[in-house]
């Protein structure tokens, strides 16, 4: 009588160990894309931010320009009083607070970057006697929020 003799493996547990490899390859492969996808909608957010960020710098920059053209020329038509000629030609812009009576006077406008973040760009106007470095220093410019947060620090524990 001869023996016969089985492989050591069976078709049965090849399958299994098929199944078993297929069924991991979909579940790395589904985590994978899952994973890209957000990384592709967060980069997506950051690039509309830096674009909304870019636009808001470009209009502060015009409105620098035109803050700069205005002190020019308060200071060229009026060198003794020019804090009080450039408070009348600036309190016709928009958007402008302006403080020429304190120690440092200072103006201050915001840019909308977004719904809830601005641009807050702070000039500290040079004393007529220090005109020859400029006309202001930038002492700030900065993205401030522009929303106020509501947190909700109430917790219903227990509701009956």
């Amino acid at each position: 009588m001869k023996k016969t003799l089985y492989p050591v493996t069976n078709t049965g547990s090849v399958s299994l160990l098929m199944i078993f490899i297929v069924l991991c390859l979909t579940i790395l492969s589904t985590l994978s894309l899952s994973g890209a996808l957000g990384e592709y909608q967060y980069s997506q957010k950051i690039a509309q931010h830096h674009a909304d960020y870019y636009r808001a710098s470009g209009s502060a920059s015009r409105m620098l320009k035109e803050i700069d053209q205005i002190l020019e020329l308060a200071h060229t038509e009026h060198p003794d009083d020019y804090y009080s000629a450039a408070e009348q030609r600036l309190a016709q812009m928009e958007g402008l607070e302006i403080d020429l009576t304190a120690e440092s006077p200072s103006i201050t406008y915001q840019i909308s970057v977004d719904d809830s973040q601005s641009l807050q760009i702070t000039l500290a106007l040079n004393a007529p006697d220090e005109l020859d470095e400029g006309y202001y220093r930038i002492t700030a410019w900065q993205e401030i929020s522009s929303s106020g947060w509501n947190g909700d620090d109430s917790l219903n524990l227990m509701t009956f």
